[in-house]
């Protein structure tokens, strides 16, 4: 079945917060079509480092973060917001500047009434608006996080890197690198506000950078950029408990990592995580009570695996493999273990989403 995919790249020179200067290779942010395992570009609009992208189907519409550092001669990145015809063929419509620098993800609220954007560098979380016809309106929230916690280089102060959307639709969480937080916010009446008092902390030198919640909503699956590790967490009646953590990496491994992506599976047994300095990706059983066991761990097909997706259908895998500018394609197993089918050129995959 032939599905559509959204591609975000760096298309310009980033300094990153680990100190490293990364050379942006992409093209800009890319629609394209899947089939069989194999990638076909639809069209490309050179937008300015559009490392994450959402969208909104019911009107045609795509936003994207512009990562950078100052955006329109202000302080700030970008969030960029762009409409697609039938032929998928993209413009442009309108650009913000975010109030945040270094923003690196953005979602769509489940009902459509806002996009929330993660500004990493300096740890706000900027709320975009969107009207009935999807368009961002100008109105903006920024929500600064204040705090720090024990790595010296990596966490002197907040960094926001991405929203959580809650299934009862009330909250989203923001996992905090920098504070070693889990931090909640409500969108009830319209409105997003900030509340503190139902933040979550871990384990301090974890580095919280993404989360997904199981099929059953029962268990939010954490991934920890600095520890290595997923730490799953309850959720009963909007509240969140820390209830394991488990190790991305095999018995042994001492080279530096970092993690980076984590997907549950279609069809809700699997989880799969990203590992970068061991470029590789760990594949864990779901148990029926949430609980993670560790079947696997794969060679990611590329080097530095910043970003991946599983398709609708749970049948492919798709590793955006950043410093080996190249997609790696994998099909994946009824035990969940993965093989990969192909590896395709591609400058700078940050992200890889499906549209829809």
């Amino acid at each position: 079945m032939k599905q559509l995919l959204m591609i975000g790249t760096y298309t310009e020179d980033i300094l990153f917060g680990t100190g490293q200067l990364f050379r942006g290779q992409g093209k800009g942010l890319s629609i394209c079509s899947f089939e069989d395992g194999a990638i076909t570009e639809i069209g490309t609009l050179p937008v300015r480092n559009p490392s994450f992208v959402c969208s909104h189907p019911d009107k045609r519409k795509l936003y994207c973060v512009n990562e950078m550092k100052e955006y329109q001669s202000r302080f700030g990145g970008g969030a960029t917001e762009i409409s697609y015809g039938q032929d998928y063929s993209m413009t442009a419509e309108r650009d913000f500047n975010t109030g945040g620098t270094d923003p690196c993800h953005i979602e769509t609220a489940p009902d459509r009434t806002f996009v929330a954007v993660s500004n990493f560098a300096s740890g706000a979380v900027t709320v975009f608006y969107l009207n009935g016809e999807g368009e961002m309106t100008g109105e903006q929230d920024v929500f600064q996080h204040e705090g720090k916690s024990v790595h010296p280089v990596r966490q002197k102060g907040p960094h926001a890197h991405s929203t959580i959307f809650a299934p009862d639709r009330k909250r989203f969480y923001v996992p905090d690198l920098g504070m070693d937080c889990v931090c909640a916010y409500s969108w009830e009446g319209g409105k997003v506000r900030r509340i503190p008092d139902k933040d979550v902390r871990v384990t301090p030198g974890s580095g919280p950078r993404y989360g997904e919640f199981d099929k059953a909503g029962r268990n939010l699956y954490l991934i920890n950029e600095i520890g290595s590790s997923i730490t799953r967490l309850s959720y009963r009646d909007g509240e969140l408990a820390v209830q394991e953590t488990v190790s991305t990496l095999p018995d042994g491994f001492c080279g530096a990592n970092t993690c980076s992506d984590l997907h549950v599976s279609a069809d809700g047994r699997f989880l799969y995580a990203s590992n970068r300095g061991h470029d590789s990706i760990a594949v864990f059983g779901i148990g029926e009570d949430g609980v993670l066991r560790l079947a696997h761990i794969v060679p990611c097909g590329g080097k530095t695996p910043r970003n991946f997706c599983v398709d609708p259908e749970g049948k492919y895998l798709l590793v955006g493999n950043q410093e080996s500018d190249s997609i790696a394609v994998f099909e994946t197993g009824k035990d969940g273990d993965l093989s990969q089918k192909t590896q395709i050129p591609w400058g700078s995959p940050v992200c890889i989403r499906f549209l829809g």
